[in-house]
């Protein structure tokens, strides 16, 4: 009987790591937000932290003798962070991505066909980064208006001040007491979190079907005549 392989101690401190920067953008993405857009995005903040725990989970699945998945785990990382560079925020993805990719290069393989494992690790890439625009796949305004003084805030209905890219407001739309207000197109709508987060379930589910290592025959035993 083999002894169970020992996962390396840089893919239990990128995962770590991985596990912690995914929390922190979810974290920062919410708080960041108005009250408003806080309330209607709730399903839309965990989808997008959930994306960026996946290199994490695929790691995870890696380390039990299948590589490509570190390796896939490592190219997610890296798409992610290309992504949301737009903000820096992509930035922090890269080092577990480094890290990621050292331990597949330290973890044994289980004999997989490496025409296998580069599918696993394209699979993983493109359906990762198909689930990240699925998020974004359409333009869901949310407008608001806040009254500084009691802190009130108010969802406006969008069709009243978005028309295509161009965001026309006027004082004299807001609630009484309102002298604070915006609008925000970026917002994930619920239906696009259950989108982005079905994407994600095919997608480990079918990179764990492919990293599959092969069933080993068992050798008839010899018989004494």
């Amino acid at each position: 009987m083999n002894p169970r392989p020992t996962a390396p101690r840089i893919a239990i401190v990128a995962i770590v790591l991985s596990f912690a920067l995914a929390v922190a953008v979810g974290i920062l993405r919410t708080v960041n937000a108005e009250p408003v857009e806080r309330a209607a995005e709730v399903a839309g903040n965990v989808a997008f932290a959930v994306l960026f725990v996946v290199p994490a989970l695929l790691a995870l699945l890696g380390l039990r003798g299948r590589p490509s998945l570190l390796v896939a785990a490592g190219a997610l990382d890296l798409v992610l962070a290309f992504v949301s560079l737009i903000s820096f925020i992509g930035l922090v993805f890269v080092p577990p991505a480094v890290m990621f990719f050292v331990a597949a290069g330290q973890t044994r393989g289980a004999g997989v066909s490496p025409g296998r494992s580069i599918a696993a690790v394209l699979v993983a890439v493109i359906l990762g980064a198909a689930a990240f625009f699925a998020l974004f796949a359409r333009e869901d305004p949310i407008c608001w208006a806040r009254n500084p003084t009691t802190g009130e805030s108010f969802r406006l209905d969008p069709d009243r001040f978005v028309h295509g890219s161009s965001i026309s407001m006027d004082s004299r739309d807001l609630p009484s007491g309102a002298t604070e207000s915006g609008c925000t197109t970026d917002s994930i709508s619920t239906a696009e979190a259950i989108a982005g987060i079905s994407v994600v379930a095919a997608m480990l589910g079918a990179v764990w079907v492919l990293s599959k290592p092969p069933v080993a025959r068992a050798t008839p035993a010899a018989t004494m005549g």
